[in-house]
């Protein structure tokens, strides 16, 4: 049997598990099919019978891109790491289709305010901070953190408030919580693997829906043939790419790649990437490297059509080399290298997405994340009480 034979085969098998192993065979995917005439050929009937798997494992994300919904906003989002938010600066953001500023107060303390003044609606973030307050720069009204106006030059203080957000800082992080449940007690933890240190922490907004990043960022099967400029570059193509996870979880390994990945709620990839050199894997597993990189994705929903990408990139090994002059510009440089390979790919998906077409129309044994990603994604939005995968 040829090689192309086997190998075909051997894609059909793995195809087969992931589709069993992540139950994609349920109800809600399986479109009606009416009953076969007891005429039909045995090869006639293992056509329909292929045809039926396929509809059945097809997951619908086509059209207009929709509002979101409010059971995606009960989280705590990180929307910016500490580094950048020093004491007398502020930080403009869209979350979930509004517009937030970012600022420290008096006590240090970040606070997430509506950025839009109380008196005219003129965007706070254009102002400045003065004593822990912002002040906007229309008519210089001051806003403390819990969105309180403070001062209001040349006229009586009225008894004027802005909504804002719960905030809090954590490891190096400022989070806040958009929806209008009552926010979690425990914030989760994104510090990097014991051992690791951090060389690089960048911040980019990305014209691309946020689900659509996140599809991209779950796929590593791309890899050799989209970057074939930066990272990927000289990487064989593979017989076989699969992606082994546990039954239940969001988080596994790829085979053959020594990548380690997962997909936390509601918006994070963090990935190990075992390494020899910069650009270049060695061994079959994460386990067999010596040294390491950790990278961490946050996919922020701004708009839908907008993303705020915080990444941060982490090594355990060469400790010095994150007090080399310039190495934050060289990692940012390579990044925005690596995400252009991706992006012109992406935004073509997305304005075909919008006219009707289906991303996931044919998902395959290497996507199996992403489509878990996408069914926990589709369960939550429904309100299933349940949520797969976890």
């Amino acid at each position: 049997m040829s090689e192309a034979r086997v190998s075909a085969a051997l894609d059909k098998l793995a195809y087969m598990e992931s589709m069993v192993n992540d139950r994609l065979l349920l109800d809600q995917h399986t479109a009606e099919v009416g009953s076969s005439s007891p005429s039909l050929s045995a090869p006639i009937r293992h056509s329909e019978n292929v045809k039926r798997k396929m509809r059945r494992t097809s997951l619908n994300v086509s059209g207009p891109i929709q509002n979101y919904s409010d059971r995606l906003m009960n989280f705590w989002y990180p929307v910016a790491f500490s580094s950048d938010l020093k004491d007398d600066t502020m930080m403009p953001i869209d979350c979930f289709e509004q517009p937030w500023v970012i600022f420290r107060g008096n006590d240090r303390k970040p606070g997430c305010v509506q950025n839009t003044c109380a008196h005219r609606a003129c965007p706070l973030h254009l102002g400045s901070v003065n004593d822990g307050r912002i002040q906007c720069p229309y008519h210089g009204w001051e806003y403390a953190t819990d969105g309180k106006c403070e001062k209001m030059p040349s006229t009586r203080l009225l008894n004027v408030k802005l909504k804002t957000l719960p905030c809090f800082e954590q490891e190096g992080m400022i989070w806040i919580w958009p929806g209008n449940d009552p926010p979690e007690a425990t914030i989760p933890s994104l510090k990097p693997p014991p051992g690791f240190q951090i060389h690089a922490e960048i911040v980019m907004e990305l014209p691309v829906e946020h689900g659509l990043l996140l599809d991209n960022l779950l796929d590593l099967a791309h890899a050799p043939f989209t970057h074939t400029s930066t990272f990927a570059k000289g990487w064989s193509i593979p017989s076989l790419v699969k992606f082994f996870t546990p039954e239940s979880g969001l988080q596994g390994h790829w085979d053959p790649y020594p990548i380690d990945m997962e997909f936390r709620p509601p918006c994070m990839v963090l990935s190990t990437i075992g390494i020899s050199k910069p650009g270049k894997l060695e061994g079959q597993n994460t386990k067999q490297c010596a040294t390491h990189l950790h990278q961490m994705h946050v996919c922020l929903p701004s708009s839908t059509q907008k993303t705020r990408l915080l990444y941060r990139m982490s090594l355990d090994f060469a400790p010095m080399l994150k007090h080399f002059p310039f190495m934050q510009y060289l990692w940012r440089h390579f990044a925005k290298q690596v995400l252009n390979e991706d992006l012109r790919l992406v935004i073509g998906q997305q304005d075909r997405m919008i006219n009707g077409a289906n991303i996931w129309n044919l998902p395959v044994s290497y996507d199996k994340l992403g489509v878990r990603y996408r069914l926990w994604r589709d369960a939550l939005e429904r309100g299933v009480e349940h949520l797969p995968f976890q």
